[in-house]
């Protein structure tokens, strides 16, 4: 995580959102805690399994008829840190998408984790992403192994583990469960 900033050098989300349309097209930027950081671009392999993820989710939608949509992450307010607008890998927010850049619905919050995720990045994002209202559950994509983390407000945000490729993941709030075989397809995990 990133060394505390003076509240007085802090960026606020208007003040973000204006360095943003300075920016060139193409990077990724967030801003926690009032700093914007620059994301690296992350991997072929984690496009993939972004890739996937969002097409099971999708797939899952079109046979249901859920109401719900995922998509990849736009900022997303979360109300326990007024400074910050993390964007999340995917998402799935009740209802249509909105010409927005941001968003403060979300069911489903996923990260498909890389090198700059340590292990305080993912407890202040479990920690930020558990203050969205509506959020139901917090997910956790590992890239090197076939392992995913679910967090549930329905349970005090506690984590599920689902490991090896002929698990399950389940996500109660979609109505969703898809094999982690097909959340790793194409990758050298399968």
């Amino acid at each position: 995580m990133l060394a505390k900033v003076p509240e007085a050098d802090q960026m606020t989300i208007k003040e973000f959102r204006a360095h943003m349309r300075a920016r060139p097209d193409g990077e990724r930027w967030e801003l926690i805690e009032g700093v914007a950081v620059m994301s690296p671009s992350p991997t072929q392999w984690h496009q993939v399994i972004a890739a996937n993820l969002v097409y099971l989710l999708m797939a899952h939608k079109a046979a249901s008829g859920a109401s719900w949509l995922s998509m990849l992450g736009v900022g997303t307010r979360v109300p326990v840190s007024r400074k910050s607008l993390p964007q999340p890998d995917i998402y799935v927010q009740e209802g249509p998408a909105m010409p927005s850049d941001i968003t403060s619905d979300a069911l489903v919050l996923f990260e498909v984790l890389s090198k700059s995720n340590t292990k305080a990045d993912q407890a202040w994002r479990r920690r930020v992403y558990a203050s969205v209202p509506n959020c139901q559950h917090y997910v956790t994509v590992a890239t090197k192994t076939a392992e995913i983390v679910r967090y549930d407000r329905s349970n005090a945000w506690t984590e599920s583990n689902f490991a090896g490729l002929g698990a399950k993941l389940a996500l109660p709030a979609l109505q969703f469960e898809c094999r982690l075989k097909d959340v790793y397809r194409y990758t050298p995990i399968t």
